[in-house]
């Protein structure tokens, strides 16, 4: 029996799809495995705005297609790139242990946020860090910035810009940390992405063998975190192009839950904060979600 995992072809992509074979291997001694690596719309389109070439989609796309038509078996995610609903005929089978989902702050010289120089050139595509980099220093001169972390990396180097927020986790995947020079923006600073830093495995609805050995890579605190903020952005609305960022952190059978949004024709930013147990974490982040909406007057 050999099953075919597909994934995006970025080097952080194959690093993840990689070490999420060895796990599942380690956990199915009995299966072959193979890695097929699919080109998506995103990796295609690589300077383009994220919001020009279909938002969250376009980093899955294709690989949901081959994964529908049976050309792989499993598809491996950063989940923080998987729109809220998935195709029918498909499903969220595990959520893998999640590392840190924090932001870094690349600069040569070490910068945190407070120490960057006025009017420095920060570097991102995304607009939650955009509208958390502005309320927090509103002098930044924020720098469209695309690609893969290696090159986003390399423009700090090269001088194009000051600096650039980068996700902790894809740098640490890549063992990228001893050679770069970064600092951790707190989340009390800058709130995530929906599910960022966990991984997902995603395989066809009603595949139940394999659901039964994908199922050992689950881990349960990562799943109801990432439920709840992923339920955040479902309320807010997943298609919506207001920035959102939000957090969920799980200890013993409780969340502790933050969320902020913003209104990009107005302006204005709304956080709301909330607590509530692990077994209502769906119901939670879809009511934190719809509050933030109705908050600012985008219903």
């Amino acid at each position: 029996m050999t099953i075919v995992f597909g994934t995006r072809g970025s080097a952080l992509a194959l690093s993840q799809t990689e070490h999420t074979i060895r796990r599942f291997r380690e956990l199915n001694s009995d299966v072959q495995t193979e890695m097929a690596v699919i080109t998506t719309t995103g990796d295609r389109l690589a300077d383009a705005p994220l919001a020009a070439i279909g938002g969250l989609g376009a980093f899955t796309r294709e690989i949901e297609q081959a994964l529908l038509v049976g050309d792989i078996d499993a598809a491996v995610h950063s989940l923080k790139d998987l729109p809220v609903q998935q195709p029918d005929g498909l499903h969220l089978c595990a959520i893998a242990e999640r590392t840190t989902p924090a932001d870094a702050l690349v600069s040569e010289a070490g910068h945190t946020l407070e120490s960057l120089p006025e009017g420095a050139r920060v570097g991102t595509s995304s607009l939650r860090r955009k509208m958390q980099l502005l309320l927090l220093r509103p002098d930044l001169r924020i720098m469209e910035l695309r690609g893969n972390v290696p090159t986003r990396i390399a423009r700090v180097r090269e001088g194009r810009i000051d600096a650039a927020v980068i996700a902790l986790a894809g740098m640490r995947r890549l063992n990228l940390e001893k050679e770069t020079c970064f600092r951790e923006i707190s989340l009390s600073q800058m709130l995530p992405a929906p599910g960022q830093g966990a991984l997902a495995v995603e395989i066809r609805t009603g595949d139940a063998d394999l659901a039964r050995r994908v199922e050992r890579l689950h881990d349960a605190r990562a799943a109801a975190e990432v439920r709840c903020e992923r339920a955040i952005l479902e309320g807010f609305g997943g298609g919506c192009r207001s920035p959102l960022g939000a957090h969920a952190s799980c200890a013993d059978g409780m969340l502790r839950i933050e969320a902020l949004a913003g209104n990009p024709d107005t302006g204005e930013a709304k956080r709301v904060q909330e607590s509530g147990a692990v077994g209502d974490a769906e119901s939670l982040g879809r009511e934190i979600g719809l509050r933030l909406r109705k908050g600012l007057n985008l219903c």
